[in-house]
């Protein structure tokens, strides 16, 4: 079972942080509304993870509070020693112990892992960090393997990959980068590990790479796929396996496509594919698979954040009440739902993070109390971690 290794991983760090406390070193602290305990003391049970990556190059950390949704700020860490400060994307594994980063800047360590500190969310870097020749974006962990690929400024259709060890520190692999058929946007691997989807520009416009994963290194192409629609941004697969979505950014919608498991293949569904708006980059989709939400990123058509309910077809509705407007110019740069499903927060240019719940029938939205929240520095990648503060 590919997620066998991570969990694996996931039992000798809990071991560890149980006997360590696994503190991990900060910069400073960062302040929102909703108050702080700068990660010094344990977090009540039950509560969730928040990190919000930012552009110099820093990790904010957040405390969820599982019933309002409010956030509680804990420490800061820095991913390199400011060397390669840029960017920061994030992603967390599925055992909840490791978050994975990357900083998309040159002269340093630029791809980094951090064990999660299972009592007060604090990070501790796992080793030196990897340094990669070119700017990195869109860490994307399975198993025992981190794929990465170069920050679009670099122009290169390449993919990188490293192994992660049972203590969470990451190597580099041979005869790396793999080539990619066109200069990728985003990645995601569906929940059995098998495939890996890329998003890119092709000849006929936007284009889907399948590509299979094998022993925890890229396999064969299994093929191209358009998106019917121009510059694709932000993909996921449904948590099960059967559809991935993917965001247009170019032409103003979504697309969506069934999975064939056993072969990696892509047929867009009916319908597909469905109105957004222009500058729609980053989305994710809610751990029970009933929803889809999209943000409008820079240089969009408005400050919103678009819902959608996605039935046993893959078939996108537009939630009522939705697009949701953001204000001011707080366009959305990265989305993320909690593990509970019960909240997606959205990072947004003014230096903040904005938090609505959602209505678990319709999918509505709803500000959560105290949002936006403050984060100090413009803000990038956000995750929520999949299993909360037990």
């Amino acid at each position: 079972m590919k997620w066998a290794t991570s969990l694996l991983v996931s039992c000798f760090l809990l071991a560890v942080l149980a006997g360590c406390g696994g503190g991990a070193s900060s910069t400073s602290t960062s302040s929102n509304s909703g108050g702080s305990n700068g990660g010094a003391s344990p977090l009540p049970s039950g509560t969730e993870l928040l990190y919000v990556g930012d552009n110099v190059g820093v990790i904010h950390g957040f405390g969820v509070d599982p019933n309002s949704g409010n956030l509680t700020a804990l420490k800061t860490v820095p991913v390199t020693n400011q060397a390669a400060a840029a960017d920061v994307e994030l992603a967390a594994d599925a055992g909840s112990m490791v978050l994975y980063a990357t900083s998309a800047g040159l002269g340093g360590a630029n791809v980094a892992s951090f064990v999660v500190d299972q009592k007060t969310g604090n990070l501790t870097a796992a080793g030196p960090g990897q340094t990669l020749p070119v700017s990195p974006r869109d860490p994307t962990p399975v198993g025992n393997t981190l794929f990465v690929i170069p920050d679009g400024s670099a122009n290169a259709a390449a993919l990188y990959t490293f192994n992660i060890d049972v203590n969470g520190v990451l190597s580099l692999l041979p005869n790396q980068p793999v080539t990619l058929p066109g200069v990728p946007h985003h990645l995601a691997v569906d929940p059995s590990g098998s495939w890996l989807f890329v998003t890119y520009d092709g000849n006929s416009g936007g284009e889907i790479a399948s590509l299979s994963i094998k022993n925890g290194a890229i396999g064969s192409l299994v093929g191209s796929f358009a998106t019917g629609g121009d510059s694709p941004q932000g993909i996921q697969v449904t948590p099960d396996g059967k559809f991935v979505v993917v965001v247009n950014g170019g032409t103003s919608n979504v697309s969506v496509f069934s999975l064939d498991p056993s072969t990696g293949e892509l047929a867009e569904v009916s319908g597909s594919p469905f109105a957004c708006a222009a500058g729609s980059s980053a989305m994710a989709i809610d751990p029970s698979g009933k929803f889809v939400f999209v943000a409008v990123g820079l240089n969009g058509d408005g400050n919103t954040l678009f819902g959608y309910t996605i039935d046993s077809a893959g078939s996108l509705t537009p939630v009522p009440g939705t697009p949701t407007a953001l204000g001011g110019i707080a366009e959305g740069i990265g989305v993320a739902v909690d593990p509970s499903a019960k909240f997606v927060y959205t990072t947004i240019v003014g230096r903040q993070v904005a938090g609505y719940m959602i209505d678990q029938s319709t999918g509505a939205l709803a500000a959560v109390p105290g949002s936006p929240y403050s984060v100090g520095q413009v803000t990038r990648g956000v995750v929520v971690m999949p299993h909360a503060i037990q």
